[in-house]
């Protein structure tokens, strides 16, 4: 069972999600929270703190949702998370990457950047891992990120594309980092 933190966390996920950073007031996301705005405060003190436990709840959330399943290190387990990035985006993320989408709302904000880097650093280790090619990770990364950055545009197109290239990227291998 998830406590109220997280249950906040999630509700503040979702709006964002749906509306952006910058619409929704204080009082709309006291009201899609479910919480009295006492309430919302003692967990997140400004609106700020909210987007930071919305993203950082998204993170541990689709982290999960990659893991779902996995097979070994190589080219099916590569297929594996671009075809669960298409899920991911379906469901959960029709406007794009949210962590970036909170960047671009946050651009000076020093911990909307360190969460959003401790977002895209994991995802790195994840390619490396799942790969069993490390030297592909940013590669595979940047795959991943174009997939998710094209989605709002041309949608499952832009994941099969992403996987495609993946795999021929695993299948010819490189040495450079």
């Amino acid at each position: 069972m998830r406590s109220t933190k997280e249950t906040i966390a999630a509700r503040l996920e979702h709006i964002f999600s749906e509306q952006g950073f910058a619409e929704p007031s204080v009082a709309a996301l006291k009201t899609a929270a479910g919480v009295s705005l006492r309430t919302l405060y003692r967990h997140f003190p400004s609106k700020d703190a909210m987007v930071i436990g919305a993203l950082d709840y998204r993170h541990a959330r689709y982290m999960e949702f990659l893991a779902e399943d996995e097979p070994g290190p190589g080219r099916a387990s590569i297929k594996h998370l671009f075809r669960r990035l298409g899920d991911w985006m379906a469901a959960h993320a029709p406007y794009g990457c949210l962590s970036l989408n909170a960047l671009a709302a946050h651009p000076g904000n020093q911990e909307v950047r360190a969460s959003t880097m401790r977002h895209k650093r994991d995802l790195i280790q994840i390619m490396a891992r799942r790969s069993g090619q490390p030297t592909l990770a940013k590669a595979l990364f940047l795959l991943h990120e174009g997939a998710s950055a094209a989605w709002p545009v041309v949608g499952v197109a832009a994941i099969r594309s992403a996987e495609a290239a993946a795999v021929t990227l695993i299948e010819g291998g490189s040495d450079d980092g």
